[in-house]
C-alpha cells in the first residue's frame, strides 16, 4: 500500500461510526444490487452512452460504448466532429486522434484507466458482481458527511487498483467514489486523489443509474469535470468493427 493509500485507509477507519456494523458486507452488496437493478443490468450485452463533458471552460460531446465480452470505445466530439477516440479491445488499449492515419497503442497508465472504467461497477456490473469477476470487495466502515453516515466499500481490482465507494445508507446507491490516479494519463501522468460525486439518478428499463458525475480534486476542491448523460441505449446495433480503431469512424455524433 502506498503512503497515500495508507493515509486514506486510516482516515476511513477513524471516521467509522459506532453503527458501522448495521449491515454486513453481504447484506450491503445485496441491497446495492437490488437498488440498481442488478438482474436487468446483467442481461445487457452491450450499451451506448451519449454524454456531455464540461471541462476547462469547454463543453464536448462523447459516445461511450461497452460490451460484456470486454471491449470499450470512447469517441469525443467538438462541434459534432470527432476529435479523439480511444478504446480497449479486450487485450490492448489504443488511441486515435483526429487526422491520424492509424491508431497507436495507449500508454500503460491510459490502458489501465480504460480497463478500470470497464471492469468496475456502473456500466455493466454492480458491486455484487465484483468478487465473481476476480476482484476483492471489503467493507471499510462508515463516513459521515453532512449528517449522513455513508457505508464505505473498498474495491481492489485484480490488477491491484483500489477504489473507495460511499453508499447511501437509505438507498444503497453509490453516491461518491474516490481513487488515486492521473485524471488524464495521456496528457499528465501526475496522480492525485479524485472524488466523483454522483446524482440525478433515474431508472430506465429496470436499471437505476446516475445521470450526472462531478469529478473533484480532493486536495484543492477544484472541479475537474462535470459529465452529464444525455441518453443511454441498450443493445445498440452497430458493426462490431466499430469497436476497433478504424480511422474512418468520423461521422457526426447523433443528436
Amino acid at each position: 500500500m502506498t503512503p497515500a493509500l495508507l493515509v486514506l485507509a486510516i482516515k476511513i477507519t477513524s471516521a467509522a461510526s459506532a453503527g458501522s456494523g448495521d449491515l454486513t458486507l453481504a447484506q450491503l452488496l445485496a441491497c446495492h444490487d437490488s437498488a440498481v437493478g442488478g438482474p436487468a443490468l446483467r442481461a445487457v450485452q452491450r450499451q451506448e452512452y451519449r454524454i456531455s463533458i464540461e471541462e476547462g471552460g469547454a463543453t464536448l460531446r462523447g459516445r461511450y460504448r461497452a460490451t460484456r465480452d470486454g471491449r470499450t470505445r470512447i469517441d469525443v466530439f467538438a462541434d459534432s466532429i470527432r476529435v479523439f477516440s480511444e478504446g480497449w479491445d479486450g487485450q490492448h488499449g489504443w488511441e486515435l486522434p483526429q487526422g491520424a492515419a492509424a491508431p497507436t497503442p495507449t500508454s500503460s497508465p491510459a490502458t489501465a484507466a480504460l480497463w478500470h472504467g470497464l471492469a468496475q461497477p456502473g456500466h455493466l456490473w454492480t458491486l455484487a458482481d465484483m468478487k465473481r469477476n476476480g476482484h476483492a470487495v471489503a467493507l471499510a466502515g462508515r463516513e459521515t458527511i453532512e449528517a449522513t453516515s455513508y457505508y464505505v466499500v473498498m474495491l481492489t481490482l485484480s490488477d491491484g487498483f483500489r477504489i473507495w465507494y460511499l453508499l447511501d445508507p437509505t438507498t444503497c446507491l453509490i453516491v461518491r467514489k474516490r481513487d488515486f490516479r492521473a485524471f488524464h494519463p495521456n496528457l499528465d501522468r501526475q496522480q492525485k486523489w479524485i472524488e466523483s460525486v454522483f446524482d440525478e439518478f433515474r431508472t430506465e428499463h429496470g436499471i437505476t443509474r446516475p445521470y450526472r458525475e462531478r469529478s473533484v480534486d480532493r486536495a484543492t476542491g477544484k472541479t475537474l469535470s462535470t459529465t452529464r448523460v444525455l441518453a443511454i441505449e441498450l443493445e445498440p446495433r452497430f458493426d462490431p468493427a466499430t469497436m476497433t480503431p478504424r480511422p474512418d469512424v468520423s461521422a457526426p455524433m447523433p443528436p
